[in-house]
């Protein structure tokens, strides 16, 4: 579901919504960059330079696209870039070798197919999708815990149930949201898992 809305607010250069933006996927891009170069410190630079790249061309920014996608993008291509310059694939800190296989497999992936659209913008239009599938209590809890960011023990106290029935939702949810997930992206597993994190 792509926010126009806020697409034209940075499109403008609306310093809210950058920030907005930010505090909304800065921990995935986080996790997703960590996927690729252990380096905290590094990941954090590398989100930081697409976040200035995304500012000094926002003209550029078309309100009817995923903005979200096209910065996991950028974190993805930075991070390749970096691995193959660097030469460091086996620091790679993934610890089973299919999930190397995998990461190979990205390097072999055209960034775009032939409607334009991203594999991230894949990935997160059908994780939003899925998570709409969820029943309507477990989806809540999901979105507000995982997507929101806040506290179990909050959202507890807000839905009236125990820290342990929140947790057990969450688990639940992410089970079956990797299980929907997988049936489409059999061999992006460890990113479906690092989403769900």
């Amino acid at each position: 579901m792509i926010d126009i809305n806020l697409n034209n607010k940075l499109k403008q250069g609306n310093p809210e919504a950058y920030t907005l933006l930010f505090r909304k996927v800065n921990q995935r891009l986080l996790g997703y960059c960590q996927l690729f170069v252990s380096d905290t410190k590094k990941c954090e630079d590398f989100i930081q330079d697409c976040f200035e790249y995304l500012w000094t061309n926002k003209e550029k920014i078309d309100p009817s696209k995923s903005v979200e996608s096209m910065l996991f993008v950028m974190v993805r291509n930075k991070c390749l870039n970096h691995l193959k310059n660097e030469k460091t694939h086996q620091k790679i800190s993934l610890s089973e070798e299919s999930n190397i296989n995998e990461l190979q497999f990205l390097y072999q992936l055209d960034f775009t197919d032939k409607e334009d659209i991203t594999l991230e913008e894949q990935l997160i239009v059908s994780l939003k999708k899925a998570i709409d599938e969820l029943p309507e209590k477990r989806k809540q809890i999901f979105i507000k815990c995982k997507i929101e960011g806040r506290k179990q023990k909050d959202v507890a106290e807000e839905m009236q149930l125990s820290v342990r029935a929140v947790e057990k939702h969450i688990n639940i949810a992410k089970t079956q949201l990797r299980q929907q997930l997988e049936k489409d992206y059999t061999k992006l597993s460890f990113i479906i898992l690092l989403l769900l994190k």
